[in-house]
């Protein structure tokens, strides 16, 4: 990675942290305008009376337009501010005529704002609204250029429109008011265009824009394929009308609305269907997450969640716990989850398994996203909590010194490994590498999951890549070892979810603490320890379910293991269902990593240059001492044929390594259903 790429990188991380504090801090709001288009909801949803939508606040916009069509709507906001914004708009519509509303929300007539709200509003706002208002009313001097946004996009329109010469934007679009010219313009001045495009690319993204236009650089990595990310935006804003109809840029280049070019909510013939829905209290604002509003609410139903683009921002847990939650409140008949995307497929692997389909987004004004998605949510597909141990597991705790005897004995294991090997192997008459396996645990056993907690980062985010069905499941879970990868699952969920589970190993050791954890949890009726050999097919034909019945197999961190990983793969497919019914996962150490968008670009591994290739194999070299040999992508292409390794994103992180804080190798979750 180069000096320019770690600065933007680490200026990144830093815009992250600030942008989250804004967004839990209701001092000020990041959006002054709903950067949804709400013509591809109506589109799509076309939602009527009988709807209840759940969505994100933002800046209202986009909850009006749903009120406007005749839902009822609960808009949910983290930030306290979007929340007050959203609730002056309501409060101005019901005491306001149109013409003071206009003139506030299109116009930015600020002291009319001001007049009005210590006069007419302020008494029907919630308190935490005018705590908001009291502090802002004599601050904010222009609805438009509000909130960080607004700032940024004051910033881009009056500061580096004029330095880079691009004056007849503003000039054709709002003096001139014609659509055609300032498309000819933008032919003419094609080069200065260009500049402006790689500006806000390289720049104004990487170096805090992003941050103040709410955007985080998770949601930036899924979009870094586009290598002329702006630069394709632009062209699709090109082939909208600018004067009439995108009021999400006419607003920003004027800094104002027109009457022709505005949302809906500030259109005369929408003003009186909007008061009319407020009136009837068919808006109810909620400050906090989605999950906090449906457990306060637990009785609520809704037929709409319209999600915006915030699953962008969400690990799987994150993703798993809102759908957990929202699914609980949803009609069952009438269910549908509405979202976009800065990726150009389904980004996370628990909205995969809800079969989401593609949207026709053609004509989306805003033009930042790469995809629309809708699924229903029928309960097929079931989100229950993931946990993190069972009540009846007594956790070893973990000293330093416990930690520092576990390191020892594998740091210092290839020094004895011959001799214990041939011990084992004559004790239990193993092949040369079950003896290995097990010569390696069997004085570790005990401390085992207790050091490795934080070691194996990737296992808890396999349990939450893991689809769980309404039918129940045969899983089978290679590597299985202590059985700690089932804790991630709550013991309801298994009885629930699971008709059989094997936890395969080649350590004895292992499988005699799996079957005292699954004991203790009365789950013996339902998991399986099997020692087997998971790439001897004989064994496998023997011990392990009949080929083709499988829903799940999983390996955690036992594939880099397995000497004959092409081998461990096909077995792997023989046992699932085949055409897509059955999925394996991989949880896993990685050679090289990186974002998603770097694999995408060509580098499959993520390993971009030199000093990362040399670290990579220092990394490697480290690992292969204990047998574990880092994975590469190539080991899938030998079972390509099997699995569809690109129909589900894989997650990819780097962590530390207990007691080596140099040593921070890639860990990575694959999730492939069969072909």
């Amino acid at each position: 990675m180069g000096p320019v790429k770690m600065l933007g990188r680490a200026v990144q991380k830093v815009a992250d942290s600030i942008m989250m504090t804004l967004i839990g801090n209701d001092a000020m709001y990041i959006y002054n305008v709903s950067w949804e288009d709400p013509r591809i909801d109506h589109t799509v949803l076309k939602c009527n009376r009988d709807d209840h939508v759940i969505t994100i606040a933002s800046a209202g916009d986009n909850a009006f337009d749903y009120l406007i069509e005749g839902a009822k709507v609960t808009a949910v906001d983290f930030n306290g501010a979007q929340i007050a914004l959203t609730e002056i708009k309501a409060a101005a519509c019901k005491k306001l005529s149109f013409e003071d509303f206009f003139k506030i929300f299109a116009k930015n007539d600020m002291n009319l704002l001001r007049q009005h709200y210590h006069q007419t509003l302020r008494n029907d706002l919630t308190r935490p609204t005018v705590v908001f208002w009291d502090k802002q009313i004599s601050k904010i001097k222009t609805i438009m250029y509000s909130g960080t946004s607004g700032i940024l996009a004051w910033f881009v329109c009056r500061g580096l429109f004029s330095a880079l010469g691009l004056g007849f934007i503003r000039k054709t679009l709002v003096e001139q008011g014609s659509n055609e010219k300032f498309q000819d313009e933008c032919l003419r001045h094609k080069r200065r265009l260009a500049v402006f495009c790689w500006v806000v690319d390289k720049i104004i993204s990487n170096l805090g824009g992003a941050m103040m236009a709410g955007v985080p650089s998770r949601q930036l990595e899924l979009g870094l394929h586009r290598l002329d990310n702006f630069q394709t935006i632009f062209k699709r804003i090109l082939a909208t009308n600018m004067v009439l109809d995108n009021y999400f840029y006419y607003g920003y280049v004027a800094g104002e609305y027109s009457e022709a070019c505005c949302p809906q909510y500030l259109k005369r013939e929408q003003f009186m269907k909007l008061r009319a829905a407020l009136n009837e209290g068919r808006l109810t604002l909620f400050e906090g997450t989605l999950v906090d509003c449906c457990k306060q609410f637990p009785d609520k139903v809704y037929t709409v969640g319209s999600l915006l683009d915030h699953m962008d921002w969400m690990p799987p847990f994150m993703i798993n716990e809102e759908m957990h939650w929202l699914q609980k409140q949803m009609d069952p008949k009438r269910a549908r989850i509405f979202w976009r995307s800065f990726s150009e497929g389904v980004h996370s692997a628990p909205l995969v398994w809800l079969k989401p389909q593609r949207v026709d987004d053609s004509g989306d004004r805003v033009a930042m996203y790469w995809s629309t998605w809708m699924a229903k949510m029928d309960g097929q597909i079931r989100f229950d909590l993931r946990s993190r141990q069972w009540a009846t597991t007594k956790a070893k705790a973990q000293t330093f010194l416990s930690s520092l005897t576990t390191g020892v004995k594998i740091v210092t294991f290839p020094l004895i490994k011959g001799m214990v090997a041939k011990r084992v192997a004559a004790k239990h008459g193993m092949t040369q590498h079950a003896s290995k396996m097990e010569a390696f645990y069997e004085s570790q056993k005990d401390e085992y999951d207790a050091f490795r907690e934080n070691f194996l980062h990737a296992r808890p985010v396999l349990a939450e890549c893991i689809p769980l069905r309404e039918k129940k499941m045969v899983w089978v879970d290679v590597g299985g070892g202590t059985g700690r990868n089932l804790e991630f699952f709550k013991e309801d969920t298994i009885k629930d979810r699971f008709s059989k589970i094997y936890i395969v190993d080649v350590s004895v050791s292992l499988l005699e603490v799996a079957k005292k954890r699954v004991e203790a949890a009365g789950l013996s009726n339902i998991v399986e320890c099997v020692f087997c050999d998971f790439t001897d097919t004989k064994m496998v034909a023997e011990k392990l379910p009949a080929s083709g019945s499988c829903d799940l197999v999983t390996m955690s961190y036992s594939l880099s293991m397995i000497p004959n990983k092409e081998l461990a793969l096909q077995s792997a497919a023989k046992l699932l269902k085949p055409k897509g019914e059955g999925v394996l996962g991989i949880a896993d150490f990685f050679y090289g990593g990186g974002p998603r968008s770097a694999r995408r670009l060509g580098d499959k591994d993520g390993v971009t240059n030199i000093f990362t290739k040399i670290y990579c194999e220092g990394t490697r070299l480290w690992f292969k001492q204990d047998g574990v040999i880092l994975l590469k992508r190539s080991v899938l292409e030998s079972a390509k044929h099997l699995f569809d390794f690109e129909a589900v994103p894989d997650e990819m992180f780097r962590k530390r390594v207990p007691l080596l804080p140099i040593l921070r190798p890639w860990h990575g979750v694959i999730m492939a259903p069969t072909k």
